[in-house]
């Protein structure tokens, strides 16, 4: 029989390592430099309430997918393999970088801009400086995630927050209530503003 503390140890050192070398930009003005390595990976999904599952028009009638593009990022500053990940806006601009400078040649900044849960944020992606030899060193010998395994070990996480497009979708059909509507949303969740609203109670709100 496995100990129950020995296996929270090694689930919490699992679901920690996966977190870790995602790139995670939380703030406002938060930055980083980096390289783009390799292929993305992109897929459809759909937030459950607890992660994120790839969308099947099946099994998420009803739902609306959105785009999630992953990509091996190298960070020198870490001397680190790590993963970025985006959505559609981004990937639009990414491409934008990718067609007047090309991936290969450039350590990229990329910066946040706009506060959590901001639904107006969105990410800058400009050329900081040519990869030298030395950094092109290391990204070769840096071993690329696979990106698609990462996507079928996604932890389920009640804790985390609920993305920001969940959030925007509330706001746009809570404004069409009456503010005594509205107010009975907010009773029965127990909450003061949408912002509170727990992932556990998405399905049901």
């Amino acid at each position: 029989m496995i100990d129950a503390w020995q296996q929270a140890e090694e689930l919490a050192e699992k679901h920690g390592s996966l977190g870790g070398i995602f790139v995670r930009l939380a703030n406002n003005h938060d930055k980083v430099v980096g390289a783009f390595v390799g292929q993305p990976f992109t897929r459809e999904v759909v937030w459950t309430g607890e992660r994120y599952e790839t969308f099947d028009k099946a099994a998420h009638h009803g739902k609306k997918p959105s785009l999630k593009v992953m990509l091996n990022f190298y960070v020198p500053a870490e001397k680190r393999m790590k993963v970025i990940e985006g959505g559609t806006a981004w990937l639009k601009d990414l491409l934008k970088v990718r067609d007047k400078y090309g991936l290969s040649d450039w350590l990229f900044e990329i910066e946040r801009l706009g506060e959590a849960r901001d639904p107006k944020t969105r990410y800058t992606i400009l050329p900081d400086e040519r990869i030298d030899n030395d950094v092109q060193a290391d990204i070769a010998a840096a071993e690329l995630h696979d990106l698609e395994a990462l996507t079928k070990d996604e932890p389920e996480a009640p804790w985390a927050e609920i993305p920001d497009h969940v959030i925007q979708d509330f706001r746009r059909r809570l404004s069409a209530l009456s503010p005594a509507a509205i107010q009975r949303f907010l009773s029965t969740f127990k909450i003061r503003k949408l912002d509170e609203l727990k992932p556990l109670q998405e399905p049901e709100a």
